[in-house]
Parts: structure tokens; sequence; C-alpha cells
């Protein structure tokens, strides 16, 4: 049995413990907390044990699961997937951390948060398609329930407008993905659900044409690209801070994922083909989410619409094709999911004390809160790209390989970058400095349990930012394989 399986099953056998000593609610964030960590732990031995220089995947498992259908229990990692899967076993279990305080219903909350982490797991973990799809399907359920239940006052239309988008996402992909199994067989000579075989059988362009634009549409809703977007400022709106963490840290990763995985390395000449396609839909994303963020007075908001524009550099970075672009946005994913995972605990923590994030609500708040608000700012710098931290390397890396490929384009890129700088810093000027309003003389600063998940990911973002190679190394081989998949055509 792999390590990876075991890592699978620790949050479900957590969240049935969770449900066993139901009677016993102040169990339930212990359970969560131990659960989460030793996913965390055996994460990071598999890191130690990762071979970088090696191609393929490891910690491999497959096994037959149903004969009958073609389908097996296949799990394994490479180094596109590890670091993700790593971002998710370390977001969780800092989550779990910031929950400390849940009471409302805590056994339910906790456990559907380990059954969301076994979820975005297998996603990143799954070589079978069948495999892959149901842990894709397994996520939705307890976002929804997260959303829906401990979210704002329209937690009920934004949790059904985030399934009725998603899941009608995820019903074009397995459309998708049924056409290549069928395909397959007729190259392969047998069928099979697992994901490096069907890969390995090339098809025809014309039939990639067809497969890759469901792809791009399933994925493109998920990540989210602009215009596809507008179920995701509603959820984080009104999803509770915790949900907020995992749905920018972790569920958007999977679009980027699922369209490098699934999208590009099983389908390059239609890949090549959408570019035009993709560089538009990548740059309407940069530009109006920056331009959207410059609008809003709900600062959860404002930094939801700065997520929709990050992930417009991880679209352009990869239909750049060239080392530097692909680099940039597999490193913009992990990056973006820490410091989002900062910025959304850094939102909840003024919510939580204030009982506002209404920026023309707040003022002063230096004052009152100075660790939270030089948590924030640090959070702020971070995400706007400066110097030092984690978001300048992706997201200067994804410049250099626009400018090698579409050159001018790069001043379309730069000025979301550029109006990311001025709706930070004009957010953290009304919120942090000015006059304290009245009803806000009492606030208190961050609490314990919000401050060290903060922390950990600020220092992160800054080692990371500073220490790249830590990372790059890791990612280094994944990102020449997808390359070569379009040497092969010519591109």
């Amino acid at each position: 049995m792999s390590i990876i399986t075991i890592l699978l099953a620790l949050p479900l056998l957590g969240a049935l413990l969770i449900g066993i000593s139901a009677k016993r609610p102040d169990m339930a964030k212990y359970i969560a907390l131990l659960a989460s960590g030793l996913v965390l732990l055996g994460a990071v031995y598999m890191l130690g044990q990762f071979d970088p220089s090696v191609s393929g995947y490891q910690f491999e498992q497959i096994s037959p699961w149903f004969p009958a259908f073609c389908v097996s229990f296949a799990v394994g990692l490479d180094s596109l997937s590890l670091p993700l899967f790593m971002l998710t076993a370390l977001l969780c279990f800092l989550v779990v951390i910031y929950s400390w305080n849940i009471t409302e219903r805590a056994p339910f909350y906790f456990a559907l948060l380990l059954l969301l982490e076994t979820g975005v797991l297998g996603v990143f973990s799954a070589l079978d398609f069948f495999l892959f799809y149901i842990f894709w399907e397994i996520v939705l359920i307890p976002m929804f329930f997260l959303i829906g239940i401990w979210g704002g006052g329209r937690r009920s239309y934004a949790s059904m407008k985030f399934l009725i988008y998603t899941h009608v996402a995820s019903l074009v992909m397995v459309l998708a993905i049924g056409a290549m199994f069928f395909k397959a067989a007729d190259v392969l000579g047998h069928y099979t659900f697992l994901i490096p075989e069907i890969t390995a059988a090339g098809f025809e362009p014309g039939f990639q044409m067809v497969v890759f634009g469901a792809l791009l549409f399933a994925f493109c809703v998920k990540l989210p690209v602009v215009p596809l977007h507008t179920w995701l400022p509603d959820a984080h709106v009104e999803a509770p801070t915790a949900a907020s963490v995992l749905l920018a840290g972790v569920l958007l990763k999977m679009g980027g994922y699922g369209l490098i995985r699934v999208g590009y390395i099983i389908n390059p000449e239609a890949a090549l083909a959408y570019t035009p396609l993709i560089v538009v839909l990548a740059l309407l994303s940069i530009v109006y989410g920056s331009y959207a963020a410059f609008t809003q007075d709900d600062l959860k908001k404002l930094i939801a619409y700065s997520s929709i524009s990050h992930m417009g550099f991880v679209l352009l970075g990869l239909a750049s094709l060239t080392y530097e672009g692909i680099l940039g946005a597999v490193y913009q994913m992990v990056a973006h999911g820490i410091i989002s995972a900062a910025l959304f605990m850094g939102c909840g923590v003024i919510q939580h004390n204030c009982g506002t994030r209404l920026i023309s609500c707040l003022g002063g708040l230096y004052g009152r809160m100075p660790a939270a608000m030089t948590l924030l700012v640090m959070a702020f710098f971070a995400s706007m790209g400066i110097p030092g931290f984690m978001g300048f390397l992706a997201e200067f890396s994804v410049m250099l390989g626009v400018y090698h490929r579409f050159g001018i384009l790069v001043l379309l890129v730069a000025l979301g970058a550029l109006l990311a700088v001025g709706y930070y810093l004009w957010a953290f000027q009304r919120v942090a400095f000015g006059a304290l309003p009245g009803n806000m003389q009492n606030v208190r600063d961050i609490h314990w349990f919000e401050l060290v998940p903060m922390v950990a990911l600020l220092v992160l973002a800054l080692y990371f930012g500073l220490q790249p190679d830590g990372m790059i190394r890791y990612m280094d081989r994944s990102v020449h394989e997808l390359l070569g998949c379009f040497t092969t055509i010519g591109a």
C-alpha cells in the first residue's frame, strides 16, 4: 500500500471518529488537528523521499478496483502534483488551527474540512481518470455545506451558485474524459482509465480540438477565468473564512492542474491551436480582475477579484509555451495558494473582531490591532508582487515568458500588476489609518489561533521568495516534460 493511500484515508478516518464522538463536540477540533497533522507529516516525509531528478510518478500504487469497468485505484505523484499535494496538506492543517473557536455544529464543520482534504489530495494524486473524477466531485460536497451552513446572509444563493457552476463544468469534463477513454481504446487495443496510458495514446488533431475545447471550458470555470468567474466573488463573500482559504488556496488550483495534466499534456496540438483564445481570456482576467478589485468596498470581495487576476497569470504563463512562462504559472499556483490564504485569514480577523469587512466602515485599526495590521500589510505586499516574496518571482517569470513569446502584450500584464499595487495600498490606507470609528473603541488584536497560521504562511511566502530553488527544483522536470510535448510538434 502506497503512503499516498494512507494519507488519503487518514482524513476520512478522522471524519469517522468525529462522527462517532458526536456527543463530545469539544473533541472534534482535536481529532481534526491530529488527522490533518499526520497528513502534513506524511507529506513532509514524501517530500524528503522524493527524487526530483527522476522522470515519471513516484509513490505509485496501481490496484484493480472495478476490473469489469477497467477502473483501477491508481495514485502517484510527480514534480507537478507534489507541490500542490504539499500545499493542500499544509493549508488544511492551518485551517483547522484557525477554526479553533468554532462552536456552531463543530463536529459537522471539522468533519467537512477533513472530507474536503481527502477530495483535493485525491485530485492531485489520482492516476486513473475515473478516480480523478470521483475525487473532483467529492470536493464539491463539503464546500457546498461549508458555505451553505456557516456562510453569510446570502449563503444559500452563493452555495447553490457554486454548486451549479462547478458541477456543470464537471459534467463537461467527464464527457471529454469519456471521449478520450473510447478513443484511446482504438489506439491501445484495450480500454483503460489510467492517465499515463491515455496520455501515451496520441490523438489526431481533429479529435484533440473537440476534447480540448470541452476541457478548456471545464477548467476555466474552476480557475476561474472571465467571463466564467461570477460564482467566485459570491462564494468568497458568503463563505466562512476557512472555506475561503481552501477555496482560493487549493480548489482554484485544481483548474490549473487539470488544464496542464489533462488538457496540455494529452492534447498539445489543440492547446497550441487554442493559444490565441487562451491569451485573450488570460489578459481579460488579469486586467478585469484588477479593475474590479478597485471598485469594491467589501475587503473580502476585493481579495476575491484579485484571485481572478492572479489566476490569469497562471493561464497566460501556460499559453506562452516558454520555460519561464510555464515555470511561473506552476510557481504562481503555489505562491497564490500560500498568499491568498494569509489574505483571507487577515480579512477574517477584521470581520471577527470588528463585525464588518466594509472598507468604508473601517479605519484607524493599526492603533488597536497592530499585530493583525502588520500581518495584513505583509500579505498585501506579498500579493502585489513586492520583491522578496513568492508572488514577485512568479509574476516576473510569467511576464518574462510572455515577453519572449508575445512581445508588447507584456504591457497589459504589467498593467494588471500595477493595478494590484494601487488597490491594495488604497484598501490598507483606509482600513489601518485615519480615525477609529466610535463603535470600534474596544476591538482587540489577533487571537493566537489566528496568529499562528498567518505567521506560518507569511514566513513560507518570504522564505520561498528569497530561496526559490527549494521549490523550483521539484517543479523543473515537469516544466521540461510539458515543453517536450510541444517540441515534438514543432511549437
